[in-house]
């Protein structure tokens, strides 16, 4: 089974330093094992996301030396792209979704609640199979065994992120999710939907988050948290 490494970003601003990191890994992971390294631009909130945001991500990744055998091939979402598993910009996929909805509703796995959909969440602890952390097992918190299924589609219609990023993993056939410890929460989510979708889990590895100095976990307001602030400082990849 060849290697499928995804690097999927928000164009809601700069691309932060945990990002890139974050790519690289992915990068770096793909041309180790003669994988494929995925770029999918995560651009549902149609209210933050700029043109100029995408192509600073682009330009940065390039900047990295940081190639990639999938995505888009310019900062238009209705613009070429590279491989056969697009379109690389979520707001292009609402047919998808629609499809993966529908499947997940003849399932009786989702419920209308104030005109969303939630889904039906397991109640027992979800183990998290991680190649860094080990197993990790998740319990709901307190504000989650009030309510333990999470919406999918908001009230206007729209799918929220746990869901089109699960199904963007299995139709783009991801084999392993890297990405930052930050998003362990929502890995517990999104096995539940790879299960509800009846397809082998992907491999989960978490790596530690970038911080201050101080132990602080880097937010996008910190000094050196920019790759654009790296690169007009005058540093070269090496």
């Amino acid at each position: 089974m060849s290697v499928r490494v995804r690097f999927a970003p928000s164009p809601t601003g700069y691309l932060h330093i945990g990002g890139a990191r974050t790519a690289l890994f992915n990068w770096l992971y793909a041309r180790h094992t003669g994988g494929q390294f995925v770029l999918r631009i995560e651009d549902t909130d149609e209210e933050r996301n700029t043109a100029e945001a995408i192509n600073v991500i682009l330009e940065g990744l390039r900047w990295l030396g940081l190639d990639w055998d999938e995505g888009p091939a310019v900062n238009d979402p209705a613009g070429d792209s590279i491989g056969d598993c697009g379109p690389y910009y979520q707001s292009q996929r609402a047919d998808i979704y629609t499809r993966r909805i529908e499947e997940l509703k003849a399932k009786d796995l989702v419920y209308e609640d104030e005109g969303a959909l939630r889904f039906r969440m397991q109640r027992e602890p979800v183990t998290i199979p991680d190649l860094i952390c080990g197993d990790v097992v998740r319990e709901l918190t307190d504000r989650e065994e009030e309510q333990p299924d999470f919406v999918v589609v908001r009230s206007d219609g729209k799918p929220v992120f746990h869901l089109v990023n699960v199904v963007d993993d299995i139709e783009m056939g991801i084999t392993h999710v890297i990405r930052g410890e930050d998003h362990l929460s929502n890995t517990s989510k999104h096995i539940a939907l790879f299960r509800a979708f009846d397809v082998e889990l992907p491999k989960f590895a978490h790596i530690p988050l970038i911080l201050n100095a101080n132990g602080s976990k880097m937010s996008k307001r910190d000094e050196g948290a920019s790759l654009e602030g790296w690169q007009q400082a005058g540093y070269v990849p090496g």
